[in-house]
């Protein structure tokens, strides 16, 4: 009686481990379809494409963050803010850091997309394995990536940025930043990518914009920025001096 009771207890834990897997296959199947696109390899800003693509529109700020800026712009006049913290060796994070004029390698793995950037060695996380964003995220320079498919077209949101990115010279963000990117293959040589910022607290309506990628037979470089290099700015956004004493 014993052994059938454990031959019983032993197959229901078999079939409740079998559920739960199950289970777990069918959520990572509704997540990331089993056949999606794959344009792995080497991409870049495409400027030349532009014409292709939508004009982009300026962005339209709430009043707070429109004086920001045009205090920003006369200080400009005065001899500040002539050089960001790029100068610095600080990267520019999302969204500025996937116009940079360097390559971009994207990389797919199960449940992820990997984008391995080559300014300033940087690497995005785009998780398509059907997790959610962290409730409190700690802010970073790229934010937290989730990603899923429509059809063609990889969409990704991101949230969680560090205070030090910008949106455009002179235009911050809130803590309520959200960006969705859209990625789609247009061509074997061609890639578009739309993207959408929507920050209430600063900008009086979401901005989207598109650009375009080609791609390369290429391969990504080491990037090294040094601090105290000679381009380096000031507080104020000035050029440094330089190192070499004359």
């Amino acid at each position: 009686m014993k052994h059938v009771l454990g031959v019983a207890l032993a197959t229901s834990m078999v079939v409740g481990v079998m559920t739960a897997a199950a289970i777990e296959s069918r959520a990572a199947q509704r997540a990331q379809p089993a056949k999606t696109p794959d344009w792995s390899g080497i991409w870049e800003v495409d400027w030349r494409n532009a014409r292709k693509t939508p004009p982009r529109p300026p962005m339209k700020l709430t009043p707070p963050y429109q004086v920001k800026l045009e205090a920003f712009r006369a200080a400009q006049k005065n001899g500040e803010n002539l050089q960001s913290q790029g100068a610095n060796c600080v990267p520019p994070g999302l969204p500025r850091i996937m116009s940079q004029p360097y390559p971009i390698e994207f990389v797919f793995a199960p449940g992820k997309v990997v984008m391995l950037i080559e300014a300033y060695m940087q690497f995005r996380h785009v998780f398509t394995d059907g997790r959610k964003h962290p409730e409190d995220p700690d802010p970073t320079f790229m934010g937290h990536s989730i990603g899923h498919w429509e059809n063609d077209t990889l969409v990704v949101d991101s949230v969680g940025f560090t205070e030090s990115t910008q949106l455009a010279d002179g235009v911050p963000h809130s803590d309520q930043l959200r960006i969705v990117e859209r990625f789609r293959r247009v061509s074997p040589e061609w890639m578009e990518v739309q993207t959408t910022l929507v920050d209430p607290v600063v900008l009086a309506e979401p901005y989207t914009s598109t650009s375009s990628y080609r791609h390369l037979d290429d391969e990504i470089r080491e990037y090294i920025c040094l601090e105290n290099n000679r381009d380096s700015a000031d507080d104020k956004g000035r050029p440094g001096l330089s190192l070499e004493k004359k």
